[in-house]
């Protein structure tokens, strides 16, 4: 599944002995620049440096990172229908279908929340894809941010893996049983997977619950997380990427 071969590949990169600042600050740039520019051309840009920055410097799986992309994508483009085609009369249509309409300036909005989304997912899965969340949850808590927060993002974190590993085996026994051998059994094999899934889901979390209170829960869950030293060259290069991403957003303005 893409979400555990995602967090191997934060384990296992080029990149893995870095400072989550160093590359924090690189992603970050990126991501602001993206959702700022005014021109497609410069997150799409962004979008595809990223890519490169993960792949060839990082040595992440290009499938790992292609997979982990592909859902915002999916995601995005179904929430640019809306966006795209509008309900009545449009000023200067471009194609009409009974009441649906589409115009210029709707494909416009389009294309360029379209190349936001594309830039932005890009820059956060390069982050992703080179640090353990584990790094990530210990320096948000060197950066203050409530404990509260913090331990439900963490057990969320593993719930994701528990309920990842039940529905593999739940699925796997279902289809050794021919559960999806044809379409009635396959309809109801589904609905029974997910009903597994949200009760095994429920029943985990309440016993997560019980465990912290049974041991005395006091309002942090801390995780074992090396202090990293920052390389200044590498947060000096994220800089200058960054700023020549950020001047050409400006020039295509």
């Amino acid at each position: 599944m893409t979400r555990f071969a995602l967090d191997d590949a934060a384990w296992t990169n080029r990149w893995r002995a870095r400072s989550v600042a160093e590359k924090a600050v690189l992603s970050g740039g990126l991501l602001l620049v993206a959702v700022s520019a005014t021109a497609p051309v410069v997150p799409i840009g962004i979008g595809l440096f990223a890519l490169l920055a993960a792949v060839a410097w990082a040595r992440v799986p290009w499938r790992t990172f292609v997979a982990a992309w592909t859902g915002p994508l999916i995601f995005t483009l179904i929430g640019l229908v809306g966006v795209v085609v509008s309900v009545g009369t449009v000023p200067h249509p471009v194609l009409t279908a009974g009441p649906l309409a589409v115009d210029e300036r709707s494909v416009s909005s389009a294309v360029l929340i379209g190349s936001r989304a594309f830039g932005c997912s890009a820059a956060v899965l390069l982050l992703a894809s080179t640090t353990p969340i584990v790094e990530v949850f210990e320096s948000l808590r060197r950066l203050r941010v409530p404990e509260v927060m913090l331990d439900l993002a963490g057990a969320m974190y593993r719930l994701i893996f528990v309920l990842g590993a039940t529905l593999t085996r739940t699925r796997e026994a279902q289809a050794a049983r021919l559960g999806y051998a044809r379409g009635a059994s396959a309809r109801r094999s589904v609905a029974a997977l997910f009903v597994r899934t949200l009760v095994h889901g429920w029943d985990r979390a309440a016993r997560l619950e019980r465990g912290l209170a049974g041991r005395g829960y006091s309002g942090s869950l801390r995780m074992l997380a090396p202090e990293r030293p920052v390389s200044w060259p590498f947060v000096g290069s994220s800089v200058a990427v960054v700023a020549v991403v950020a001047a050409a957003s400006v020039v295509l303005r």
